[in-house]
């Protein structure tokens, strides 16, 4: 045995039993549990051996692998799902799909990163409601808030459930699919519909590269445009560096600099756990889709909990499971953590509400958000895994319906 495989051999002693596939039902409910294993932790170290760390090889495979999962041409990996969103946004900017000015369409109930960058890149974010039955943004309320400077929607598949999108043709989409792993609309995957899609592999979600994000396109253009931005605004990694070459042959092409970027690149590590985490994502969803289904039944007959069963015509990629109660949403949340269950409010709950909202230039919410507020104020999820089962989900049904009927007069 070499050197190299002793170090694997310690390492599968040492991670013995990860990732996790079945976690015990009588020990609560984690937001998430530890997802990766040797074979991650060992191609990890395989990059760091090379010395090659930074973006390069590994990453470039896992792109390659991601846009085939997602059916598309082109992945563009970042540092997180956060820089996915602006990178994206920021590319559309740069080759002219959108304006500065242009207002982008964005669900209120939604993760701080999704609107963030949105303004950041010189666009007016315009909020509106999400639907009572998916939580996604709602279309009769996007209708509503439009107005002659509208060019774009980002339609956030939230918490797995895959956003409408039909009524948006129109419209530049953008799909934020951030924790929509292997969601399902109308037949096709998730992040195969807009003109960009974000996708997040931070540890708690459906796959991990630790910290990551990706961008998928069919957009050569754009995803050229992209890889420009998340390193420095250089040439080095476009598909068409030499025609940028050959226009200014007086640099250096290997600093050769056409866009204002950033850097937001991801590192080698990432993309070693990236290649071993899609090949274990298929069954995991289905779990995670199962579970979904079974806990929307046992807590369907609760006086005063909604849940949100699977929406007709797509697959729910079970990233965690939100519910919204009558009652004090405190004291419910407080029983559920008490038991072990972890809660967190849904995403950013109504961002419009938050003290960051005032600060961010030219967004507005001209319409009202009921469905939103409730979700603020009543809302709440916790975890789902391809770890958990039915039963982890009926226990919590248990403590919840304990407590509806302890504020049954």
């Amino acid at each position: 045995m070499n050197r190299a495989e002793q170090i694997a051999a310690l390492i599968r002693e040492e991670m013995a039993g990860l990732p996790v596939v079945s976690w015990p039902l009588d020990a609560g409910l984690p937001l998430a549990v530890v997802g990766f294993g040797a074979d991650e932790v060992i191609a990890a170290v395989d990059a760091l051996v090379s010395t090659r760390v930074t973006m390069g090889e590994r990453v470039r495979n896992f792109e390659a692998a991601w846009a085939g999962y997602c059916g598309r041409q082109h992945g563009v990996m970042v540092n997180s799902g956060s820089s996915a969103n602006l990178v994206l946004l920021a590319a559309l900017v740069e080759t002219g799909q959108l304006q500065p000015g242009d207002e982008v369409l964005v669900p209120a109930v939604t993760w701080s990163t999704s609107l963030f960058p949105i303004a950041q890149c010189g666009l007016r974010p315009v909020m509106v409601d999400v639907s009572p039955h998916s939580l996604c943004i709602d279309p009769a309320s996007a209708r509503a808030a439009r107005s002659e400077r509208t060019r774009a929607v980002l339609a956030v598949h939230l918490l797995g459930q895959a956003a409408e999108l039909d009524a948006f043709a129109d419209l530049l989409v953008l799909e934020d699919a951030c924790g929509a792993h292997g969601a399902v609309y109308h037949g096709r995957p998730v992040g195969s519909f807009g003109a960009g899609s974000a996708f997040s592999f931070f540890f708690s979600h459906h796959i991990t590269t630790i910290e990551g994000g990706i961008v998928v396109t069919d957009d050569a253009h754009l995803a050229d445009t992209m890889r420009s931005i998340r390193a420095h605004g250089w040439v080095r990694e476009r598909q068409d560096r030499a025609e940028w070459a050959a226009a200014s042959p007086e640099i250096d092409p290997r600093f050769l600099f056409v866009s204002a970027g950033y850097n937001l690149r991801p590192t080698e590590v990432q993309g070693a756990f990236g290649l071993h985490q899609l090949r274990r994502l298929p069954a995991w969803v289905a779990q995670r889709r199962a579970n979904h289904a079974a806990w929307c039944a046992a807590f369907a007959d609760i006086p005063g909990v909604t849940v949100f069963p699977e929406v007709e015509g797509t697959e729910h990629a079970g990233f965690a499971f939100p519910l919204l109660v009558d009652g004090e949403r405190a004291a419910v949340m407080a029983e559920l953590e008490a038991a072990g269950v972890e809660t967190r409010p849904i995403s950013g709950s109504n961002l419009v509400r938050q003290p960051a909202f005032p600060r961010v230039a030219g967004a507005s919410a001209p319409v009202p958000l009921p469905v939103s507020d409730r979700v603020h104020e009543k809302g709440f999820f916790f975890g789902n895994s391809h770890a958990f089962r039915p039963e982890h989900g009926q226990r919590a049904a248990e403590i919840v319906r304990r407590w509806s009927h302890s504020c049954t007069p």
